[in-house]
């Protein structure tokens, strides 16, 4: 059985001999063979994608770039832009002004005695420092905690990434130590914080606290800090009071009767 294959008609046949696959890529030889097959009256538009895909395509046919480079290019004209290895990702969201964000949620957590020396560092962000801040209220009386990066994230509102910095900058300077949590199989479960000597006050370390008892005046605790009265009793080597009423003056002793036992007979 004789196979039926289409054929165009004459004149479009004949139309297509004239322009050859090297000129067909022009606009002019385009816009003619579009008028010719479709009968055309005005020239139909060009866009800047097929513009910039047929000038790809001539540039490949001239042997300046290969088939794989032209289609490659072909296919990244009009695509949406990617983001490169490694910088971070950005939401196509415009971000929300400082005013109009939410209120933080109500809480009794508060921080502890800590020292001013994080708030003065200028080599922190002020993130950074908020973020300590939350730390130590974490810690409570003692100096670890145990948490995550996703879970301080969510209470500073920003992302784990943004978190991991923070924690590196405090741990460089000084006023954090982190330490990875593990399971008895070893995995990965979050993070031991632990503050410093140089996040606590100074009299929190002992070497700290006598220092500062040395500079200022000797360190008498029993000292008394006003003048106290004559009803006050003072301490003495020997625990005893010299201000003993029934041992003092001759006139307690004259007003005394004593007993004295009775005559023999």
């Amino acid at each position: 059985m004789t196979e039926h294959q289409w054929r165009a008609p004459a004149g479009v046949r004949a139309l297509g001999r004239t322009c050859s696959a090297e000129t067909l890529w022009r606009g002019e030889d385009v816009r003619s063979f579009a008028q010719g097959v479709f009968n055309l009256e005005e020239p139909a538009p060009t866009s800047p994608t097929f513009e910039a895909r047929a000038k790809i395509w001539r540039d490949q046919a001239n042997g300046l770039i290969s088939i794989a480079e032209a289609q490659r290019r072909s296919a990244a004209i009009g695509a949406p832009p990617t983001r490169a290895k490694g910088s971070p990702a950005r939401s196509s969201a415009p971000a929300r002004p400082r005013h109009s964000r939410p209120a933080p949620n109500a809480s009794r957590q508060y921080a502890g005695t800590m020292a001013t020396t994080a708030a003065r560092d200028d080599r922190l962000t002020p993130n950074a420092k908020a973020m300590l801040q939350v730390i130590r209220a974490r810690c409570g009386k003692g100096r670890e905690t145990s948490t995550c990066k996703a879970t301080l994230g969510s209470i500073m509102s920003r992302s784990a990434r943004t978190i991991r910095r923070y924690l590196v900058d405090l741990v460089r300077w000084g006023y954090l130590e982190v330490e990875t949590r593990r399971t008895a199989r070893g995995l990965h479960t979050g993070l031991v914080i632990r503050i410093t000597e140089k996040t606590l006050p100074f009299f929190a370390e002992t070497k700290g606290l006598a220092r500062w008892l040395a500079e200022t005046e000797p360190f008498k605790p029993f000292a008394a800090s006003k003048p106290v009265g004559h009803r006050v009793t003072f301490l003495t080597p020997k625990n005893e009071s010299q201000k003993d009423s029934l041992l003092q003056g001759k006139e307690w002793l004259s007003r005394t009767v004593m007993w004295r036992p009775p005559a023999p007979q």
